[in-house]
């Protein structure tokens, strides 16, 4: 006699229980198979780190390279590894897979591996007319005052001694500063520019000057380390002919000269620029008239220009602002 076997049928919640695991083992699967590709990458990719580092250090033997920054000069990471290229000291150009970069280390002098997503900011421009907006809007949208204060007129801004910084997140960009002096033949005010703070608020980086009490009235350039102005790195005499004109060019120096107390329109234009030896240049207009143009190395480049900053500062005597612009 023939027995019977009874297949016993999976119930609908034994059916989802199964499901489940092998979703689970699946999920489990292929978080430690990402993970072996991803430290399979990070190994392959530190090696070249490696190799870069090497690379670097025959460079500087072989090229006898004395400058603090082995790569002087040259701005981007793609830039530093085609030289390297160029010169022979790596024989292929390779890149890594998103979101990993090499990255040179100017302070250590190193090569590195980054695996930060860069985030990009769009630029955005800055206009304030102070007959329409407040010092309080300045402030609200992130405006800093660091020392001293200024007071708001209704149709101007004013201070005799006061810092004043304005984001500004580009690495090219147009300063326009419209401003009053008082009638005296000392104290003036700064333009801020290519320059970042600290958390204390302390700046590093670049202040153009329209001095009337240095050497008789100049228009100078300083840097700034941690909010302390270094000694000019250019100097642009403001000259006056026989008439008592202002010009361009020569004339006589006179700061008790009524040029001194108008209203003037301060222009400066700041470009990035391919140089052996500088990132950036600057050109300076006062009333539209173009008085000169410099080059300098800056610290800002495309990957912190989002903390860039701009702004104003005064010293001894009373200035008016009727309007900040950055394009």
């Amino acid at each position: 006699m023939n027995k019977s076997i009874k297949h016993k049928a999976m119930t609908l919640t034994e059916l989802l229980v199964v499901v489940v695991l092998l979703g689970i083992i699946a999920s489990i699967s292929v978080v430690v198979i990402g993970n072996l590709i991803s430290n399979t990458e990070t190994k392959a990719y530190q090696k070249t780190v490696d190799a870069l580092n090497d690379a670097t250090k025959n460079y500087i033997l072989w090229d006898q390279i004395s400058t603090e920054d082995a790569f002087e000069g040259l701005e981007t990471n793609s830039e530093r590894i085609s030289l390297l290229f160029t010169q022979g000291y790596i024989t292929q150009v390779e890149q890594p897979n998103a979101p990993y970069s090499f990255v040179w280390d100017i302070v250590s002098q190193s090569w590195t591996l980054s695996s930060e997503a860069i985030i990009i900011i769009d630029p955005f421009d800055v206009d304030y007319n102070f007959n329409e907006d407040s010092l309080t809007e300045v402030i609200e949208q992130g405006g800093v005052i660091s020392t001293g204060s200024f007071t708001d007129n209704g149709t101007s801004i004013n201070t005799s001694y006061g810092v004043l910084f304005i984001d500004n997140n580009k690495t090219e960009y147009t300063i326009e500063v419209s401003a009053q002096l008082n009638n005296q033949t000392y104290g003036g005010y700064g333009i801020f520019f290519e320059t970042l703070i600290d958390e204390n608020n302390k700046d590093t980086g670049f202040i153009l000057q329209v001095d009337r009490g240095y050497s008789r009235g100049e228009i100078i350039i300083r840097p700034r380390i941690g909010g302390s102005e270094q000694s000019p790195i250019f100097r642009y005499g403001v000259g006056f002919d026989d008439s008592g004109d202002f010009v361009t060019s020569g004339g006589e120096r006179d700061n008790s000269n009524p040029w001194w107390a108008e209203r003037h329109d301060i222009k400066l234009v700041v470009e990035d620029i391919s140089d052996a030896t500088y990132n950036k240049q600057i050109s300076v207009y006062v009333d539209d008239l173009f008085l000169f143009t410099h080059k300098f190395t800056s610290q800002i480049t495309s990957q912190n220009s989002s903390d860039n900053q701009t702004g104003l500062r005064v010293w001894t005597l009373n200035t008016i602002f009727y309007s900040f612009k950055v394009t």
